[in-house]
């Protein structure tokens, strides 16, 4: 036999045909226009409250760190110099950019630690593939996907579920000439 009341565990109730919960309306009574719109509303809600939680680059791989500007880095075999006249983004201390280039497999992540100082190293996060980002506040660069893996400035992961450490790359600074060896 069926329960006709709200359970004590839940405060549902099931009956053969209809789910009553928590006082709202009985889904027998819903016409399709009232489902297709409660149960996007319901996904909308379910992945904002992820994408809150564990941030949207867990899903999309891709982080805030902006892309570098296509004017100011040549890559030449090896060797990637920026033009950091023209990369705005690199002359104030605290900035970082990000290269993906087919020369350049896993992609860098160029972070401006302080005055004539960068750090660069890959791209992505050796948990799961997802782009770092670079905190200047605690000097470190961090993925923002689940378990938030963290890396010194040479790469070197400190905690979080990431398998290695990162590849750390060579830069010098002539002028404003940025070079980095892979």
């Amino acid at each position: 036999m069926e329960p006709d009341g709200p359970s004590a565990l839940d405060d549902c109730s099931i009956t053969k045909r209809t789910i009553v919960a928590r006082g709202e309306a009985r889904l027998d009574n819903l016409d399709r226009r009232q489902f297709v719109t409660k149960s996007a509303a319901a996904v909308t809600v379910t992945f904002a409250c992820l994408c809150g939680l564990s941030g949207c680059a867990a899903y999309s791989k891709v982080s805030d760190t902006p892309t570098a500007n296509p004017d100011s880095v040549t890559i030449d075999g090896s060797v990637v110099t920026v033009d950091l006249a023209t990369e705005p983004t690199l002359r104030a201390v605290g900035g970082a950019i990000k290269v993906r280039h087919a020369n350049i497999p896993d992609g860098i992540i160029i972070a401006h630690v302080e005055d004539s100082r960068y750090e660069v190293v890959s791209l992505l996060c050796t948990h799961r593939g997802v782009e770092l980002e670079y905190d200047h506040q605690r000097t470190r660069f961090q993925c923002p996907s689940l378990g938030s893996s963290v890396f010194t400035l040479d790469g070197a992961n400190v905690s979080g579920p990431a398998r290695g450490p990162l590849q750390q790359y060579e830069a010098f600074l002539e002028g404003d000439i940025l070079t980095i060896r892979l």
